[in-house]
């Protein structure tokens, strides 16, 4: 072979070294990206699935697009759980959410409601009053948010069901705010009936 053809192949093979050099990242990149969006699709489809791999998923050294999936799968089951009002099932979503994501804010935020509902389940006046406590550091996290507030005036009127001006304050405090269109009409009748009972305990007194 002559110099020059030995040159030309020596550095056609460096442009080729180089070449695979830059695209090897790329393909990389691109594979992961690819498995990141098929577990976050199987997260929001597939939940329970992809909790049952959880394990072998979070073995060794995960990427941030994995974990972020998991933790997206415990949240869908975690709303699943509430819907039924399966507090404590929802409450081990959540926290399995936290321990992989601590500053999931949503998470906290649901763990704080939830620990209300299970407070205020109990009927005993103590708890209520914490899950109220509860309920106002829920509100915090978003205060664009009128859940909370909704709960706090079902909580005053577990306490007491004559405590009106608390009862229907809380309500339209969260009136005030965002809500979805299910939890705005109960809240308008819960206020409603609220009212209702005010008015015939003042005819009673008169």
């Amino acid at each position: 072979m002559s110099p020059l053809i030995k040159t030309k192949s020596f550095f056609s093979l460096k442009v080729v070294k180089r070449s695979f050099s830059y695209l090897a990242p790329l393909i990389i990149l691109s594979f992961w990206s690819c498995v990141g969006n098929i577990y976050e699709q199987m997260a929001t489809d597939s939940p329970n699935k992809l909790i049952s791999l959880k394990d072998s998923l979070l073995q060794s050294n995960p990427s941030p697009a994995t974990i972020s999936s998991v933790v997206l799968a415990h949240k869908v089951l975690g709303q699943r759980a509430i819907d039924i009002e399966n507090y404590k099932n929802a409450m081990n979503h959540f926290s399995n959410a936290l321990k992989l994501s601590p500053k999931d804010t949503l998470s906290i935020y649901k763990t704080l409601l939830l620990k209300g509902h299970i407070l205020y389940n109990t009927g005993k006046r103590d708890k209520v009053w914490d899950a109220i406590e509860l309920y106002n550091k829920a509100a915090i996290i978003f205060e664009d948010l009128g859940e909370p507030y909704y709960y706090i005036g079902r909580s005053y009127h577990k306490i007491s069901d004559k405590d009106f001006d608390l009862i229907i304050e809380s309500f339209d405090r969260a009136l005030e705010l965002e809500l979805s269109a299910e939890l705005r009409i109960a809240i308008n009748k819960a206020r409603g009936d609220a009212i209702i009972r005010e008015k015939k305990l003042k005819d009673f007194w008169k």
